[in-house]
């Protein structure tokens, strides 16, 4: 916990640069590339598809700092598809759990974002890439959501809440105070998908132990153990 403590300390100076008048080539991105960068360094405990996630975030956090729009969601894009991995193989490790709301919750984001923002984008290739750009996004949620868990959920909302806002910014008219109001949500997004992904690796079962996301092996019983080599 003392290590997560600090990296959150590192994350939280880094974010507050952003926000302060220090001139700083690409500092938008330096929050969550520290993240990607602690996600790397214990992937195989943090899981690889987590870890790309927050890389390509930091990717396209920079792609934003350069201007260039449709890199940028294009690397979130993929970030997103990462992000929806990671859940999907969580998911499979856990009981089915179904609840027809989320798709309606799902399916009404997705209508609103479709008849306010999507019609004012200004080209039509641009109105297809956001378009899936909102399918992935709210595909990613879908699957947060299917966690069952409070951190993950949180996360993922502030993220879609992020990229709702930053849309409408664009697209729409402009939002008073728009930086705070996108970038406040978007780190605390990665900041809670990432602790939440590292308190998940210590096992409640033994303490002191990693839990990589396996079923625990059983024992076998006596009559199927292989006999002893002679």
């Amino acid at each position: 916990m003392k290590r997560l403590l600090i990296i959150s300390l590192v994350f939280v100076a880094l974010a507050s640069l952003f926000f302060s008048p220090v001139q700083s080539p690409g500092k938008l991105a330096y929050p969550v590339a520290f993240l990607g960068l602690m996600a790397l360094i214990d992937y195989k405990h943090i899981g690889s598809w987590m870890a790309c996630g927050l890389v390509l975030s930091a990717l396209g956090d920079w792609q934003g700092t350069q201007g260039h729009f449709l890199g940028q969601m294009a690397l979130f894009g993929l970030a997103h598809i990462a992000y929806i991995c990671y859940f999907t193989r969580r998911i499979q490790r856990k009981p089915a759990f179904k609840a027809p709301w989320m798709t309606v919750l799902c399916v009404l984001i997705s209508l609103v974002a479709l008849v306010s923002i999507v019609p004012r984008v200004p080209t039509s290739a641009l109105r297809i890439a956001v378009t899936v750009y909102c399918v992935l996004i709210l595909t990613m949620l879908r699957m947060a959501l299917q966690q069952r868990d409070s951190w993950f959920t949180l996360g993922a909302a502030l993220f879609v809440l992020s990229d709702f806002i930053l849309a409408w910014n664009r697209f729409v008219s402009p939002v008073p105070h728009a930086s705070w109001l996108i970038m406040i949500p978007y780190y605390a997004a990665q900041w809670l998908l990432f602790i939440r992904v590292s308190t998940l690796l210590i096992s409640p079962r033994e303490p002191g132990t990693r839990d990589t996301g396996r079923p625990p092996r059983r024992a076998a019983s006596p009559d199927t153990r292989r006999p002893d080599n002679p």
